[in-house]
C-alpha cells in the first residue's frame, strides 16, 4: 500500500515537473539585430514565427529589434499575439520607393485577419524626399492593418518623407493609435472601409501631403488630444471625413495650418453621418465644416501650444 502510494507521488512530481515548462514556452522574446543586409524582414520574420506558435492574448509572443537601421526589401508579417518592439528612435525601418508595392504586400508592416497584435517603438524612413513622392497608390504604407481586431500602435516617429500613409487601419475593430510623431507622405492615420469602435490619441500630426487623420466608411471613430499643423503649402485639412462616418473629435489643438487647396480643421468629402466635434482649440487654421459641439476655443488669445497642454488639450496632455 505504501508502495502504491509512493508511486502515485512520484508520477504526480514527475507530470507537474514536464508539463510546467510547456506552459512557460507560450510566451517567448526572440532579440533581432540589425544587419547591412537588404532584406533584413527575412530574419524579423523568423522570429515572428517562432514566438507567436502557443502565444495567447495573456501570454504574447515578443520580438525585439535592437537599435539600428532595418533595411527591408519586403514585408514585415504580422502574427496574432505578437509584440513587435523596437528600442524607440534609434530602431529604424528603411525602404525604398519600389518596396511593398502590391495588394499582396502594401506595407512595410502588414497585419491581415490578425488580432491582439502591438507594434511599437520604431522609427519608419524611406528614399521619398518631397511630398511629391507620396500618396500615388501602390502601396507602401508604413504599417497596414487589415482585418485586425483589439490591437495598438504607439510611439512610432513617421519622419518626413514617406511614400504613403503612417498607419492605414482597413476594416478593423478596437485599433488604438497613441503616442505617435507623424510627418507622413499622405494621411498621418486613417481608419477605412468599415472600421468600427477605434481611437486616435496623443498624436503629433505635421500634415504633409493629404490629411493628419481621414476617416471613411467607419464608425464609434475617436480622434483625441492629438496636435496637428503644418505650414508646408501642401495636402488640404487636418482631419477628412469621407463617406458614412461616425466620429468624436475633441481636446485636440489645430493651428498655423496651410494647405495646398484648403486648411479646413474637419472636412467633409462626400460625407454623411454624425461626427460630434467638441472641446478643441483652433487658430490659423480654416472653419469646422462638418459636425457640430459646444465648447471650441476658436482664435484663443493665447496661442502658445504648451499653455493649451497643460489645460488638457493636444499631445502631450495626457499619457
Amino acid at each position: 500500500m505504501l508502495k502504491r502510494y509512493l508511486v502515485h507521488i512520484f508520477l504526480v512530481i514527475f507530470l507537474s515537473l514536464t508539463t510546467i515548462p510547456c506552459v512557460l514556452c507560450a510566451q517567448s522574446t526572440i532579440s533581432v539585430n540589425a544587419t547591412s543586409i537588404t532584406d533584413a524582414q527575412t530574419s524579423i520574420n523568423s522570429a515572428i514565427n517562432s514566438v507567436s506558435a502557443g502565444a495567447t492574448s495573456n501570454n504574447p509572443g515578443y520580438v525585439l529589434l535592437n537599435a539600428g537601421i532595418y533595411n527591408i526589401s519586403g514585408p514585415i508579417h504580422l502574427k496574432s499575439n505578437v509584440v513587435l518592439k523596437g528600442a524607440g528612435d534609434s530602431t529604424i525601418i528603411f525602404s525604398n520607393g519600389s518596396v511593398c508595392t502590391s495588394n499582396e504586400a502594401p506595407a512595410y508592416i502588414y497585419g491581415l485577419n490578425v488580432s491582439n497584435v502591438e507594434i511599437c517603438n520604431l522609427q519608419f524612413q524611406s528614399t521619398a524626399r518631397g511630398p511629391q513622392d507620396g500618396g500615388h497608390k501602390g502601396g507602401r504604407f508604413c504599417i497596414n492593418l487589415n482585418s485586425t481586431n483589439n490591437s495598438t500602435v504607439h510611439d512610432i516617429l513617421f519622419t518626413p518623407y514617406l511614400y504613403c500613409d503612417g498607419v492605414r487601419v482597413e476594416k478593423g475593430s478596437n485599433i488604438t493609435v497613441y503616442n505617435c510623431r507623424a510627418r507622413t507622405g499622405h494621411d498621418g492615420i486613417s481608419f477605412l472601409l468599415g472600421s468600427s469602435n477605434c481611437r486616435a490619441y496623443n498624436n503629433d500630426i505635421d500634415i504633409r501631403v493629404n490629411t493628419g487623420i481621414r476617416v471613411r466608411d467607419s464608425k464609434g471613430i475617436r480622434l483625441d488630444h492629438n496636435t496637428f499643423y503644418g505650414l508646408h503649402g501642401s495636402g488640404w485639412c487636418c482631419t477628412e471625413m469621407e463617406e458614412n462616418v461616425s466620429a468624436e473629435i475633441d481636446h485636440n489643438i489645430f493651428h498655423d495650418y496651410r494647405g495646398l487647396s484648403g486648411n479646413a480643421a474637419v472636412q467633409p468629402r462626400h460625407a454623411n453621418g454624425s461626427v460630434s466635434v467638441h472641446d478643441n482649440v483652433l487658430w490659423n487654421v480654416g472653419n469646422i465644416s462638418m459636425g457640430s459641439g459646444s465648447g471650441n476655443i476658436m482664435d484663443p488669445s493665447d496661442k502658445n501650444v504648451n499653455y493649451w497642454v497643460l489645460k488638457g488639450y493636444g499631445y502631450g496632455s495626457i499619457k
